[in-house]
């Protein structure tokens, strides 16, 4: 796992990481204390939203992993490769 932070550099933006983290905490927040989500009126998903959501939020991933193919095939390389640290 210490390999893949290191190889992709995901920790290396320490202001996305941190806007990461304050969303996340916001979001589990507004979710879990109930006074706040009753202010914010949510309520639990039945399995069908549940299936929606998912199916939803995984069209990015798809669209973007078929963008990398097709640069791919049309320009004969990757076009989308973090280039290594030389210490």
């Amino acid at each position: 796992m210490k390999n893949l932070f290191s190889k992709y550099g995901i920790l290396e933006n320490k202001y996305l990481v941190g806007a990461f983290l304050i969303g996340t905490i916001l979001q589990v927040g507004v979710v879990m204390i109930n006074p706040v989500a009753r202010i914010f009126a949510l309520v639990p998903l039945n399995a069908t939203q549940w299936f929606y959501t998912i199916s939803i939020s995984l069209v990015p991933l798809l669209v973007v992993e078929m963008q990398k193919k097709w640069n791919e095939r049309k320009f004969g390389k990757i076009v989308y490769r973090r280039e290594e640290k030389i210490m």
